[in-house]
């Protein structure tokens, strides 16, 4: 074992330790950590750790790379700790390769629907995201809307005949820091096409940090688009970190979710300030302080 393994190994057991001392007060609302933040340890001692500190819900976007034998260790560790899972990520190009706006790709996007219903049969997580990846040149915007809803249609019907209870939600991205040339931006798009498809297990994924960026607005666009949002992701700007380290005011938005009755989880799909189990302590501190909103 090397020195810095060694550490980090110690600083993990006295986290456990002081977790066993005195359980952690239960959030608000579900916040789920997003694997990967303690990459130096496999994905169910990073599991544990979050348990420990008073999570109870999480997300992977990498599921979809897990061998069999993993996935089945990741679902009986969930159990063990009595945990949810809240997404990953449907698309097997992520968000760079055109998935929606062309008709070309539906092929393998409908392949990729046809394995994340196979992954939540196992894991039972309680949402999956999709991304429309980016615009193409060749076909108008209406067009390439069209596109959009035709294929979440079929998926929608694959869900049916699966009589899965999966959730599929689509995900804007903002172009003007991280994703030029995405397709579906902003809110309002993305509703446009969620009430088109308008099936009850298709809605929008609302990531606050990517929203934030595009359009601003972030309250009054969570009450606006309610009823068709299926999940949020957290993020502060500029940065996307953990929140208290940008401009976000966090508290108020997570006591809006609370005050509206969001039972969902909440993906906190972003990095930390600080690597390491330090910056993980500096997360969960921020959470701590975000979800103090008054009831």
């Amino acid at each position: 074992m090397t020195r810095r393994n060694a550490l980090f190994t110690s600083a993990a057991a006295a986290l456990a330790a002081s977790s066993l001392q005195a359980a952690p007060a239960p959030f608000k609302l579900r916040y789920g950590p997003r694997i990967g933040w303690l990459s130096n340890e496999p994905v169910t001692r990073q599991l544990e750790i979050y348990a420990e500190a008073g999570f109870k819900d999480f997300e992977h976007n990498g599921l979809p790379s897990h061998t069999p034998q993993e996935l089945e260790a990741i679902r009986k560790k969930m159990d063990d700790l009595k945990m949810a899972m809240g997404t990953f990520v449907v698309n097997r190009g992520g968000w760079r390769q055109t998935a929606m706006p062309d008709r070309g790709p539906h092929k393998m996007f409908l392949e990729d629907i046809q394995r994340a219903i196979q992954l939540h049969k196992i894991i039972g997580n309680e949402v999956a995201t999709v991304t429309s990846g980016l615009s193409v040149q060749n076909l108008t915007f209406e067009q390439q809307t069209r596109n959009c809803v035709d294929v979440l249609k079929r998926a929608a019907d694959m869900l049916d005949k699966a009589n899965s209870k999966l959730t599929l939600v689509l995900e804007p991205l903002n172009f003007k820091v991280d994703h030029a040339g995405y397709f579906v931006v902003f809110s309002e798009h993305a509703a446009a096409i969620i009430g088109e498809v308008n099936h009850p297990q298709v809605k929008i994924l609302f990531d606050m940090y990517h929203q934030q960026i595009s359009e601003g607005n972030i309250i009054n666009n969570i009450n606006m688009y309610w009823d068709l949002i299926g999940y949020f992701q957290t993020g502060d700007v500029p940065g996307r970190k953990e929140p208290g380290t940008g401009e976000m005011n966090y508290q108020n938005i997570f006591k809006v979710l609370h005050t509206k009755g969001y039972k969902g989880i909440i993906g906190l799909e972003h990095s930390m300030l600080k690597p390491g189990l330090d910056g993980f302590r500096r997360v969960v501190d921020s959470y701590r302080q975000a979800d103090a909103f008054s009831i």
